[in-house]
C-alpha cells in the first residue's frame, strides 16, 4: 500500500515515466488485487518508449504477453533496440505473472529477462532493473523447489 502511494506521488512530478505507473500497478495488485489495480492505473498524456506503453496495456487487460513479444519481433528496429525492448518486456510480463500467482509463467519470462545480454551490460537504472528480474527469478525458483520437496 505504501509503495503504491509513493509511486502515485512521484507521478505528480513526472507524468511521462510509464515505468513508475508499472510499479504502482504491481504494488496495487499485490496490496488490493487486479480489479482495484486496473482501476488505479495512472493516466498518461504522452507516450513513453516501447515496450512500456504496451506493458501498460497488458495491465489494463487490452493486450496479451504474446502480442507484446510479437510486436517486438516484428518491429523495424536494430538488434540492440530489440534486445532492450525484450529485456523490459520479459521482466514486466514475468512480474505480472508473479503478482497474478502464476509462478510457472513468471519463471519462463523472468528467465528470458535474466538471459538477456543487454541488461547486465547496461548502466544505471536499466542494469538495476535487470538485477530486479534476476532476484525475482531466483526467488521464484527457490519457492518452486521448496514446493516440489513437500
Amino acid at each position: 500500500k505504501q509503495a503504491a502511494h509513493q509511486f502515485e506521488i512521484y507521478h505528480s512530478f513526472d507524468d511521462v515515466d510509464r515505468e513508475n505507473g508499472i510499479w504502482r500497478y504491481l504494488s496495487q495488485h499485490k496490496a488490493y488485487g487486479q480489479k482495484k489495480a486496473r482501476q488505479g492505473l495512472l493516466k498518461y498524456k504522452k507516450d513513453d518508449r516501447e515496450p512500456f506503453p504496451s506493458v501498460y496495456k497488458l495491465f489494463a487487460g487490452k493486450i496479451t504477453p504474446e502480442a507484446i513479444l510479437k510486436q517486438i519481433a516484428d518491429a523495424k528496429i536494430s538488434d540492440e533496440a530489440r534486445e532492450v525492448r525484450l529485456c523490459y518486456a520479459q521482466l514486466y510480463i514475468g512480474l505480472n505473472y508473479a503478482v497474478e500467482k502464476n509462478p510457472k509463467q513468471a519463471i519462463i519470462h523472468l528467465r528470458e529477462a535474466t538471459a538477456n545480454k543487454w541488461g547486465p551490460r547496461a548502466s544505471y537504472g536499466p542494469k538495476y532493473m535487470w538485477h530486479v528480474g534476476r532476484l525475482h527469478y531466483e526467488l521464484l525458483l527457490t519457492e518452486q523447489k521448496k514446493k516440489a520437496k513437500n
